[in-house]
């Protein structure tokens, strides 16, 4: 199956496109956090407000270009998102530590950006990697991590000995390598039976029961994805003080993610035993950290997030592409409707969160924010339980 994946030129233009995505997503999404806050003295509101500003601004894009790219145009809409991409972090490393002063107009536009090149680049990669999606997945998770190792390190130790916005400009480049990468990408015209018709799907699947958890699972990653990371982020940097030990714990962190998605995809058989040993190495690890919070206690957490949220995550990306292939007529007349049915709940439970931390940080409490750890791990507990579920669902069908 990898071969096959290896053999797609199209499957290997989105493949480096959406490494680099994660690359430039690692930097934006831990460094300039962690920028954020060293520039607002610890203060997370802004981060907060950035955050839910450019959710609201994917939902608006995937709302707005949901019907254009149904037929036609995806691969154009892709590349503009990634030209926009470089646009943006030229624009941040340009507005150095004034990033602050405008935080409300570049999450919204980091939002657009994002939601131009994932509206077509969903829909590209169901179109692409069919009967390869486990492999393709599985392979695009391996690589990411393996370059999760080197990049954070450097990054952390680039901006300690120079600035952000001094590698903000260097990182400019994996842009253009980005770019170079959508060109692998053919675009089809294809020929819908139906218009785009979001209203219409909405009514198609809402007495499907496993489409309904597939949307749960979705609202669930909003929370346990978004929001626990720029949590985590927020601990290391309060705790480390210096963006060297984020690059390392990170880096260290993807290590583990490696070995752990080797070790239960490829070794473990049982689904169900995955899911139940991440969700409970994920709450005795902020057990742990709500007891002590220290740099040990942190380090331990990170670790268990690296090992076992990647499994869960990973895991429900392979179901929810399973759910979809289960209905020829959802890959056939509504693809491009689900993506956008799909983003409109992950957005919108992103936004909540965000809020919610914004709430939080105006009390500035460290119990509070403890709250926040606990309230995220009832979710992962939540999260694991409907994947159990959908794999019971899946032996007795």
């Amino acid at each position: 199956m990898l071969e096959n994946v290896k053999k797609n030129r199209n499957a290997i233009g989105l493949m480096g496109a959406c490494l680099i995505n994660n690359i430039l997503y690692m930097f934006l999404n831990t460094f300039m956090v962690a920028y954020f806050i060293t520039l607002t003295n610890y203060d997370y509101r802004l981060i907060s407000i950035y955050y839910a500003l450019s959710f609201v601004g994917i939902l608006l894009t995937f709302l707005i270009f949901g019907g254009i790219i149904k037929n036609k145009n995806q691969v154009g809409v892709f590349r503009s998102g990634i030209i926009l991409y470089c646009v943006y972090i030229l624009t941040i490393a340009l507005l150095k530590e004034k990033i602050v002063d405008y935080y409300a107009y570049l999450g919204t536009f980091y939002g657009v950006v994002q939601g131009l090149f994932w509206v077509a680049g969903h829909t590209l990669i169901n179109e692409y990697t069919k009967n390869v999606e486990n492999s393709f997945i599985s392979f695009k998770s391996i690589l990411s991590k393996i370059l999760k190792i080197f990049f954070p390190i450097i990054f952390g130790a680039s901006i300690q000995l120079t600035s952000f916005s001094y590698i903000a400009k260097i990182v400019i480049l994996l842009s253009l390598i980005q770019f170079s990468f959508s060109l692998l990408i053919k675009d089809k015209e294809k020929i819908h039976p139906k218009k785009y018709n979001l209203k219409e799907y909405i009514n198609y699947i809402k007495n499907n029961k496993r489409f309904k958890t597939a949307y749960k699972i979705s609202a669930c990653d909003g929370i346990v994805h978004y929001l626990l990371e720029t949590l985590i982020t927020i601990l290391i940097v309060m705790t480390f003080k210096t963006t060297l030990s984020l690059g390392i714990i990170t880096t260290i962190c993807s290590i583990c993610s490696i070995l752990s998605v080797y070790i239960f995809q490829y070794k473990l058989k049982s689904n169900k035993t995955i899911l139940k040993i991440s969700s409970i190495a994920m709450v005795i690890s902020v057990i742990l950290l709500l007891l002590d919070t220290s740099k040990v206690t942190i380090i331990i957490y990170n670790l268990c997030n690296s090992i076992f949220l990647v499994l869960l995550m990973n895991t429900a990306e392979t179901k929810n592409y399973d759910i979809i292939n289960e209905d020829k007529k959802v890959i056939d007349d509504y693809i491009v409707e689900h993506q956008v049915t799909w983003q409109i709940v992950l957005n919108i439970s992103r936004i909540i969160g965000y809020l919610v931390l914004f709430i939080a940080s105006l009390f500035n409490n460290m119990i509070i924010f403890k709250g926040l750890l606990i309230l995220v791990t009832i979710v992962i507990i939540f999260y694991s339980k409907l994947m159990i579920n959908l794999d019971n669902k899946d032996k007795n069908n």
